[in-house]
């Protein structure tokens, strides 16, 4: 079900009352064919109201100093507004409109390329028989040890442009190609370096846990990263946070661990859990893809951030995630993409009332896919989700996912003006399209940063 409504009371009326309680902005965009947003006060949205969105024809969003100060009906919003020869007017009678969307799950920091695992999977080869054979995470390791960070931060430029023109406007980022010290600590840096310059919000993960690198015993490799690496992060952490004149809250990474077997066991992820945690790092966890070892067991327990994959979720953990503050991260884009016949139960988990997020998992091998469009329309052909709950996991879910929930992925006052408009009409045509991209233009932080 949906909901449409008119605009909830527009908030930021500083000098207003001098024009007789109008408000001035900087952008107006307006008339909109179809405003849709999900909507949340504490927290990600659950259950049956993930569809439960506002849906506003002939709408509008008013925008001042890069946040919304309004959005509802076009009547009731040009009463509330003032508009003058500085205002930008952008008219979308014709265009779908929704909060930028968010990818609480990339790998997009390597170099190299995997086509060639491409060709053996058209054949029939398993994710576990390529890397056998020498392909998989540690074929994109040798490339990504081998690049220095002017390298990954103009490979990173080009990826994150691709996104932003899918209509994403934050997504999260993992090392987890180096599988040593000095390249993993080369990719966080470079991930820093493009958080710094790009106008999307990017959320750094530490992932050295991703995959065991040739020639290194497991334990000791672990060892390695709580000891060595996990310190270092923090200190790197501590002098961008410095440099950049913000609290060390706002740099810390997440740190995620590939816990699924021929990775990592749960005692591992456990550890590196433990040692993250004490110094102030939040876990988040590749749960459930192959096998399930426990690891969204793990996840809620510690209170991670998110569980992602979870193709192999048991009914009791889906139980606990629905209990707790961990958001499932749904990439339906590397079932698709690895031709698996069974994909993560997203019906399941929306009925129990798990926090249920989408992202593409853009990566070297088990996933190229970079647009969240298509990840939409997978969604609703995969995992049977309506393309009002697709939405709300691509935006308020997402990001809550990533830290960010309380200030983007809603299209309300006091939020964030970052803005997605489509080039079709009304909200079910962006995964009825699936495999052409429908956007037009996007707006962050108030200010259009893609134009097609």
């Amino acid at each position: 079900m949906t909901r449409n409504s008119g605009n909830p009371a527009p908030s930021g009326q500083a000098d207003a009352a001098s024009r007789g309680g109008r408000m001035p902005v900087d952008l107006l965009i307006s008339p909109i064919a179809e405003l849709v947003t999900a909507e949340s006060h504490s927290g990600p949205v659950r259950g049956e109201e993930m569809r439960d969105v506002r849906r506003i024809k002939n709408a509008a969003i008013a925008i001042s100093a890069g946040q919304i100060i309004a959005a509802g009906s076009a009547d009731e919003i040009g009463q509330a507004i003032f508009t003058n020869d500085s205002t930008e007017i952008i008219d979308a009678r014709d265009n779908l409109v929704t909060a930028g969307l968010v990818d609480a799950h990339t790998h997009l920091i390597f170099d190299g390329n995997r086509a060639d695992e491409f060709v053996m999977r058209s054949q029939g080869k398993t994710y576990t028989e390529i890397a056998a054979a020498g392909g998989g995470i540690v074929k994109s390791m040798r490339a990504t040890q081998d690049a220095d960070v002017e390298r990954l931060v103009h490979l990173g430029r080009k990826r994150i442009e691709r996104m932003l023109e899918s209509g994403t406007t934050a997504l999260e980022v993992k090392t987890g190609y180096g599988l040593e010290a000095e390249s993993e600590l080369r990719m966080l840096q470079a991930i820093y370096r493009l958080k710094s310059e790009s106008a999307l919000d990017i959320v750094p993960t530490f992932m050295a846990a991703h995959a065991i690198p040739p020639g290194k015993e497991r334990e000791r490799y672990v060892d390695d990263i709580i000891g060595d690496m996990l310190p270092r992060v923090v200190a790197m952490a501590t002098e961008q946070a410095q440099s950049a004149g913000v609290p060390l809250s706002q740099m810390l990474p997440y740190v995620d661990v590939f816990c699924d077997r021929g990775y990592f066991t749960l005692e591992d992820t456990r550890r590196i859990f433990d040692a993250s945690v004490k110094l102030g790092l939040k876990p988040r966890v590749h749960s459930d893809e192959f096998v399930n070892l426990g690891a969204t067991t793990l996840a809620v327990e510690v209170g991670a951030a998110s569980a992602d994959h979870l193709l192999n979720v048991s009914d009791e953990e889906i139980g606990l995630l629905a209990k707790s503050s961990t958001v499932a991260v749904l990439l339906p884009g590397t079932s698709f993409y690895l031709n698996l016949c069974d994909h993560a139960p997203a019906r399941r988990m929306i009925e129990e009332g798990v926090a249920v997020a989408l992202a593409t998992d853009y990566n070297p091998g088990s996933c190229h896919i970079s647009s969240l469009p298509f990840i939409w329309g997978l969604a609703c052909l995969h995992l049977k989700m309506l393309p009002e709950e697709a939405l709300t996991a691509l935006t308020v879910n997402g990001a809550w996912a990533i830290g960010l929930g309380s200030n983007i992925g809603q299209l309300r006052p006091g939020f964030q003006a970052d803005v997605t408009i489509y080039d079709v009409k009304q909200l079910e045509e962006v995964p009825y399209n699936i495999g052409w991209n429908p956007v037009k233009q996007v707006i962050k932080k108030g200010r259009t940063v893609y134009s097609r």
